[in-house]
């Protein structure tokens, strides 16, 4: 861990409503070893640092195929070990969609601070955590009690920020290839996926 404090805020766009201009706050801040605090609007969330560092990592992949599809060819994020599963679904246009998806423990504490830790074994009760694109170039978070949704900007913003909190590099390099993502195609699971776009 190269610090134990960090804090930052920044006023997101929320997407599917961005017609109204309508914002929320964020803020991503960690303070000492109890992981990532995520602040969305007045809903606190504490991360745990690989969950933190996965998620991040997934909006970043989301960026990525947003913007290749903007452009004409898609990127290929970087061959790594994640926690959420990633699944590529090719669309009748010829543009690509990107889920991220995994189960997770998570609880209230308290002090109703929602948890998203990793489970520990098979007995484990486990709620889901997606992240997913959204129509015309939005990005979205999904929560079992909650989505959140803002624009490739605030994609970036906060895949750094998450990143940064735990300790580690900034994701400031594309990390892909030029390929496509045949290898990967294929239907989302049904019980992850539904009401994606």
């Amino acid at each position: 861990m190269q610090s134990t404090r960090f804090l930052t805020e920044r006023k997101l766009t929320c997407w599917r409503d961005r017609e109204y201009n309508d914002m929320y706050t964020c803020q991503v801040s960690r303070w000492g070893n109890a992981g990532v605090a995520l602040y969305f609007d007045i809903m606190p969330i504490r991360l745990a640092d690989a969950v933190a560092k996965d998620i991040a990592r997934c909006l970043y992949d989301a960026v990525l195929i947003t913007v290749g599809n903007i452009a004409g060819f898609v990127p290929t994020p970087a061959d790594r070990d994640s926690i959420l599963r990633r699944a590529y679904r090719k669309r009748i246009s010829g543009e690509w969609d990107y889920c991220a998806y995994g189960r997770f423990k998570c609880h209230e504490t308290e002090d109703e601070v929602y948890v998203v830790e990793l489970a520990t074994d098979a007995s484990t009760e486990t709620e889901k955590v997606n992240v997913y694109m959204v129509e015309e170039g939005g990005v979205e978070i999904v929560f079992e009690f909650m989505r959140y949704s803002f624009s490739m900007l605030d994609a970036v913003w906060l895949a750094n920020a998450l990143i940064e909190a735990t300790g580690c590099e900034p994701l400031d390099i594309l990390e892909t290839t030029s390929q496509s993502c045949g290898p990967m195609a294929g239907s989302y699971p049904a019980e992850f996926c539904v009401n994606a776009r």
